[in-house]
């Protein structure tokens, strides 16, 4: 995986956003995922289709970090992601 790649959000996954938290069902598992800051700001523009690259640069508006520690952490939070089912990587 890399910031070229493709995210796909599962079928079988519901978000809501509740109060400051935005909280994932995989409706196959019945399992529950609750999102912070971070997670919850990735998983509103992945809603939105935006590819990797276009996530990397609007986060890099919103947050004074580092280019390369946004993307690898991005990264890590998708290969996580994967890892439950919630989203599918090409």
């Amino acid at each position: 995986m890399n910031i070229k790649s493709k995210v796909t959000i599962s079928k079988n996954v519901f978000a809501q956003e509740i109060d400051d938290e935005t909280i994932i069902l995989d409706s196959t598992t019945q399992e529950y995922f609750s999102l912070n800051e971070i997670g919850k700001v990735i998983w509103s523009l992945l809603s939105e289709n935006k590819n990797l690259e276009q996530i990397k640069e609007e986060m890099l508006e919103m947050y004074e970090v580092p280019e390369e520690q946004l993307e690898k952490d991005v990264l890590n939070f998708l290969q996580a992601l994967e890892q439950k089912g919630l989203i599918s990587i090409d």
